[in-house]
């Protein structure tokens, strides 16, 4: 009886959302995600696709709270489907260190002396479109490699440090600071279309980043307080792939979160942070591409005299603050619902992970198609480095808004999967597993919204 009530009021709580997004939604051209050349309008409403993901997220959860059982929930944790692997020769770790130094390297002199266009230098296109768009999807999915591509951390291998003991307060504090200040720099200068810029920042963060290797030593900085490295760690533990001896095995993404990792380390609230910032910057950098972004918020502030990097930096610090208070609170309401005795502390840091699928699944949304719209481009500079053809984007394909709803989707309903699973693992009996739920789900609910209308909203022009 107890579980039919909890259902009933779920179903309408979600009916009450979804008849709220219908009549304060109002249609406009969609996009497919990412920051493109083009903007072609789909052909289904904003309305829809809000309406849409915000019942399909809602519904998952009422499907997923029909499984209670623990060992079925274990039982599903730990299947996998192992493929046996062909013997290979083993891949030299040297060889591919000083690949990916020279890697660097050739980025760096092309940004200086290649087409200064950024459509025709292989440096802008490297690290925009094929680096921290399409490399970070092969991460999540398929597992990190990045502690062996690492160019920056190969080349610390092999210089003296001091190897002073890394400040245990600080954590992963200069971690999220860097990689909001990296955000800052992307979106507030000319970074992303001047190569030249891109140089020269580049230079920069090697400095820093061997400064830091030479002072604490190579594996204390590295696995602490180069952001870089902490984005490409959070995200390979939710990889669908993990390599054994001799087979390939496929399971659910997220199985390691679940399960729990030492890779990541969440022991403090700095770690929380760290997870929230990941969030943070994916949607802020789809959110500041649209026409709304521009109208309502940039050119206001502009034409009252306000530096752009201001108002970037103000928009990251508040937005920023304002993704952790919700998530915070999400909890705080959770540990009062739930009746339980661990502490909010504890709650806040076992359910940060969950929301590592939510931002993956955005990621792949926001930069589909501006993989497609490049790839074409860099290419033509792999083999033209000093004198690319000109590069003329076409269309996209009409399906990419859908392939955009589908992934942002898909994230976050494994994140109301390890949602469930961490919930069953911490709390007992049936009931209170599913009511502590409520207010993580409903925050899932309206960040599902929130993404949609994102990736379907106008482009600025």
């Amino acid at each position: 009886m107890r579980r039919r009530l909890l259902f009933k009021q779920t179903s309408q709580l979600l009916f009450l959302i979804s008849l709220s997004v219908y009549f304060l939604s109002t249609p406009v051209a969609a996009h497919a995600g990412g920051l493109p050349l083009t903007n072609e309008p789909a052909i289904i409403p904003t309305w829809l696709f809000v309406l849409t993901g915000g019942v399909i997220i809602g519904v998952s959860f009422l499907f997923v709270s029909l499984v209670t059982q623990r060992q079925l929930i274990n039982r599903i944790n730990g299947y996998q489907l192992s493929l046996p692997l062909l013997q290979f020769p083993q891949l030299n770790l040297p060889i591919i260190q000083f690949l990916s130094v020279f890697l660097l390297i050739y980025t760096l002199i092309l940004g200086f002396i290649g087409p200064q266009n950024p459509t025709s230098n292989f440096a802008i296109l490297f690290v925009w479109v094929v680096w921290w768009a399409g490399y970070t999807m092969t991460v999540y999915l398929f597992g990190n490699t990045w502690e062996k591509l690492n160019p920056w951390k190969s080349i610390s291998t092999i210089i003296p440090s001091l190897n002073r003991p890394y400040p245990s307060k600080l954590g992963s504090w200069p971690a999220s600071l860097g990689l909001l200040v990296f955000v800052l720099i992307e979106v507030g200068s000319d970074i992303t279309y001047s190569p030249y810029t891109l140089s020269i920042f580049l230079i920069f963060y090697t400095l820093l980043t061997l400064l830091g290797s030479f002072i604490y030593g190579s594996e204390p900085w590295f696995t602490n307080a180069d952001p870089i490295s902490k984005f490409f760690t959070c995200y390979g533990e939710m990889s669908l792939l993990t390599l054994s001896t001799n087979s390939l095995n496929l399971h659910l993404p997220g199985q390691k979160l679940v399960k729990g990792t030492d890779n990541i380390g969440l022991s403090a609230r700095h770690e929380v942070l760290f997870i929230i910032t990941i969030l943070f910057i994916t949607t802020y950098d789809g959110l500041i591409s649209t026409q709304f972004w521009n109208e309502w918020v940039l050119l206001p502030l502009l034409s009252l005299g306000i530096p752009i990097l201001m108002i970037h930096f103000i928009s990251l610090v508040a937005g920023h603050g304002i993704f952790y208070a919700i998530y915070h609170y999400a909890i705080t309401t959770m540990h009062r619902i739930s009746g339980t005795y661990i502490s909010i502390h504890s709650l806040n840091i076992k359910f940060a992970v969950s929301l590592l699928p939510i931002a993956a699944g955005y990621h792949i949304a926001h930069f589909i198609g501006y993989i497609l719209t490049f790839s074409t481009a860099f290419i033509s500079t792999i083999f033209h480095p000093l004198q690319p053809p000109s590069f003329y984007p076409s269309p996209l394909p009409f399906w990419i808004p859908i392939v955009a709803l589908i992934f942002i989707l898909l994230g976050h309903i494994c994140s109301v999967w390890i949602s469930h699973c961490i919930s069953f693992k911490l709390f007992s009996g049936r009931l209170q597993p599913l009511r502590s739920q409520y207010p993580v789900i409903f925050i899932m609910i309206l960040y599902t919204m929130f993404s949609l209308w994102i990736v379907t909203s106008p482009l600025a022009t």
